[in-house]
């Protein structure tokens, strides 16, 4: 019997030494490293805006690209019937954080892409017409800069051979044709108003062309912009000299949401400028801290926005007070 046993409990070490030798040597795993995955604000088939009651430019998103964080897009608008087409097939590319920056609002979600047609414009007949003169040319244009959603007045197109009776259009960076209105001629120059209500922002070509058919574009001389930003109000509206930590809230539109790209400043004319630190921004609104000197001159003060991405401007006259120290 001491045989049996003996080898029933060789067996038994054995097994628990296999156990064992199972088990990791350091006892512990390496975590895997995960990623957050970006979740883009529109999916295809969203109609976007810069708001909701937005009349201007609206994009369709064709699809979001997670490898290099891209929207593709392409351009739509509404027909007089409410319902949405596009002009063409074209599409570009847009960085997804810029896109959402300027375009906030989904105006409307086709089921797919494929359910916005493209619609190509029935060609026209054009009838040839014999030259009656020398062909005009286009060597200016005043001003040659106009802000996406607003009308233009231009005050001089210059150049020589203009007919009465010229068109003038504006070929936006889509290349969407804008037809101006109010056109009127002399041989060397020619007034108009130009609508970009749905202008693309960016370079465009402007295009006269005369009533014999002849044409004369200036490339790239008209520019289109973003609007720049605006102010409602400052929240407190008052300060004293010497408070060098004063918060304040700045109401508006149109500022920049990505970070470190705006200025806030006050200013009055003689004096310098008092700076409104750290500013931290969402379209609508702007924080900072109001570092007052002691010695600032007391009275009515003026608020400036910049957005340095673009440089553009706004002024808010009279819109702070500083008063005297407190003791």
């Amino acid at each position: 019997m001491r045989y049996p046993l003996l080898i029933v409990g060789i067996l038994i070490i054995a097994v628990l030494i296999a156990g064992c030798s199972d088990q990791s040597g350091s006892g512990t795993t390496t975590p895997v490293p995960t990623t957050i995955a970006v979740q883009p604000k529109f999916v295809a088939g969203d109609i976007i805006a810069k708001t909701a009651a937005s009349t201007d430019t609206f994009w369709l998103i064709v699809k979001y690209d997670t490898k290099t964080d891209k929207y593709e897009r392409a351009l739509v608008f509404k027909s007089l019937q409410q319902t949405w087409f596009r002009k063409d097939n074209r599409s570009e590319t847009a960085e997804r954080i810029l896109t959402e920056k300027i375009y906030t609002a989904k105006v409307f979600h086709a089921d797919s892409v494929s359910a916005i047609p493209s619609i190509t414009p029935t060609p026209t007949t054009t009838v040839t017409t014999k030259p009656s003169g020398p062909a005009p040319y286009v060597s200016g244009i005043t001003p040659n800069f106009g802000t996406t959603g607003l009308s233009v007045s231009i005050t001089n197109i210059a150049g020589r051979n203009f007919q009465s009776g010229v068109t003038v259009k504006l070929i936006d960076a889509m290349g969407m044709s804008i037809t101006a209105t109010n056109v009127l001629a002399t041989d060397t120059k020619i007034t108009c108003i130009i609508n970009l209500n749905r202008a693309s922002a960016g370079k465009g070509d402007i295009v006269v062309t005369n009533p014999d058919g002849q044409s004369a574009t200036l490339t790239d001389g008209f520019t289109i912009q973003e609007p720049g930003p605006g102010i409602s109000s400052i929240d407190p509206n008052e300060g004293n000299a010497g408070d060098d930590n004063l918060p304040v809230t700045i109401t508006g539109n149109n500022f920049p949401v990505l970070p470190k790209i705006v200025r806030v400043w006050l200013t009055k004319q003689n004096t310098g400028n008092i700076d409104c630190v750290s500013p931290q921004s969402s379209l609508t609104q702007i924080t900072c801290t109001l570092v007052i000197p002691r010695g600032a001159p007391v009275g009515k003060w003026n608020l400036m926005v910049r957005n340095v991405y673009d440089n553009l401007n706004v002024t808010a006259l009279n819109i702070f007070t500083i008063n005297n120290a407190t003791s």
